[in-house]
C-alpha cells in the first residue's frame, strides 16, 4: 500500500488554483474518504481545509511522491503531466481556466484536452468528473499506472502533443501582442 493516497501538484505559477484545492477537500470530506491522506503542493494557492498543504516541494522529493502516491492530480502544466507519467502514474488533470483568473491563457485546457483524447491523462474539467475519477483511481490503482513500455510507446504521441502545444502558445502570444498594439 502506498503511504500517500493523493498527491496534488499545482506547480509554481503565481495564479491561485483554489477551485481544485476545494474539490480535493470536498472529496476528503465525504464519509467514505475520511481516512484518506492527501498532500497538496500549493505554490501560491490558499491552504486546504482537510488536505495537508505545502508551498513548494524539492524536485527529488516531488518525484518520489509521484512514484509512491496512489493517485496524482495535477494542473494542466504540460511538463508536470509528462513528469507524472514518467514516474509511473496516469495523472488526473484539471487544467487551469483563464476565465477564472487561474492562468493567463487557455493553453492548459487545449493541451490537457489533447492529452485526454489520446488517453494519456484522465481529464476532469468539472467537480463531478473529478470526484468520480479520483474515486475510480483509488479503487483500482493498478489500472492507472504507466509502465516504462507504455511511456516508450507513447513518446511519439507526446512529442506531437508538445509540438502542437508550442504552436498553440505561439499563436496565443501573437494574439496577445496584437491586442496590446490595438489598445491605446
Amino acid at each position: 500500500m502506498n503511504e500517500l493516497d493523493i498527491l496534488v501538484v499545482l506547480g509554481t505559477d503565481h495564479h491561485r488554483f483554489d477551485r481544485l484545492v476545494g474539490w480535493v477537500d470536498d472529496f476528503l470530506e465525504l464519509p467514505s474518504n475520511d481516512s484518506r491522506t492527501a498532500l497538496v503542493q500549493l505554490g501560491s494557492t490558499a491552504a486546504p481545509r482537510r488536505a495537508k498543504g505545502v508551498g513548494i516541494v524539492a524536485y527529488d522529493e516531488l518525484q518520489a511522491l509521484m512514484r509512491s502516491s496512489t493517485a496524482v492530480v495535477t494542473h494542466g502544466g504540460p511538463a508536470t503531466m509528462l513528469e507524472v507519467r514518467k514516474q509511473g502514474r496516469k495523472p488526473i488533470v484539471v487544467p487551469r481556466d483563464p476565465v477564472l483568473n487561474e492562468h493567463v491563457d487557455q493553453h492548459q485546457q487545449e493541451f490537457s484536452r489533447r492529452m485526454g483524447a489520446m488517453g494519456l491523462v484522465t481529464l476532469c474539467e468539472d467537480r463531478a468528473a473529478f470526484l468520480e475519477a479520483l474515486s475510480r483511481v483509488l479503487a483500482d490503482p493498478l489500472a492507472h499506472t504507466v509502465s516504462a513500455e507504455e511511456n516508450h510507446r507513447d513518446s511519439l504521441q507526446l512529442r506531437a502533443a508538445v509540438d502542437i502545444t508550442g504552436r498553440i502558445i505561439d499563436g496565443l502570444a501573437v494574439q496577445h501582442a496584437r491586442r496590446r498594439l490595438r489598445t491605446p
